[in-house]
């Protein structure tokens, strides 16, 4: 099976886009270990609608004008990391699930760990939003494409609409749990706040050409 790629630049650093026939396939990070999603060969082809498509969402998104995307998938893996990786399409924007309720959610209950290993080779970043996966007590936890762009996606969907506030957000809390004023309550009890997320900026000359056109 032979892959499509697009490489796009992004203000997480480079971006691997990657299309199996008419569907998207997996948006790798710049410095992605090699192994950790497993496709077959790849040959460029820039101007494949479903890649162009992709960077068109994902320039909005980084605007902050797309809250959802709406691209043809094509997850390869078992079947089980299929459920994992689905349940995180279900993650509404600005919210973040932990691994227990992930868990849950496919119906194995004891499988945290191995919900843990299965958001790990999420092979659709970004879009398949496994950055809003957090710990049981609200630590961030490793992410592939680095936890300094897992705190900076998770500010943005907080209500920034500047990634230059996000990014200073991300470089002071990296350590620090992130808000769960914004999460979901589950079984009728709010999520309990934590450190506020930075307050709303303004547009900031980072957006660059990642404003929609």
């Amino acid at each position: 099976m032979t892959y499509a790629y697009k490489l796009i630049d992004s203000p997480v650093g480079q971006l691997k886009l990657v299309a199996n026939g008419a569907c998207l396939a997996a948006i790798l990070w710049e410095h992605d270990k090699p192994n950790r999603v497993r496709l077959g060969e790849m040959t460029e082809a820039n101007e494949l609608a479903v890649l162009v498509d992709t960077e068109r969402q994902l320039r909005e998104y980084f605007a902050g004008t797309r809250q959802a995307f709406d691209l043809p998938l094509a997850f390869q893996g078992t079947e089980f990391q299929k459920k994992v990786w689905h349940a995180l399409l279900t993650i509404p924007f600005g919210q973040t699930r932990s691994y227990t309720e992930i868990a849950h959610q496919v119906g194995n209950v004891g499988a945290v760990r191995a919900v843990g290993a299965a958001n790990g080779r999420n092979p659709i970043s970004i879009v398949a939003p496994c950055h809003r996966v957090i710990g049981a007590s609200g630590e961030l936890t490793g992410f592939a494409g680095g936890l300094a762009n897992k705190m900076l996606l998770l500010s943005l969907e907080a209500g920034q609409t500047s990634l230059e506030a996000a990014a200073t957000a991300a470089g002071a809390q990296l350590h620090e749990p992130p808000r769960h004023a914004t999460r979901a309550a589950t079984a009728g009890v709010p999520a309990k706040p934590t450190r506020a997320m930075p307050s709303r900026g303004t547009q900031a000359s980072l957006f660059g050409h990642w404003e929609t056109q």
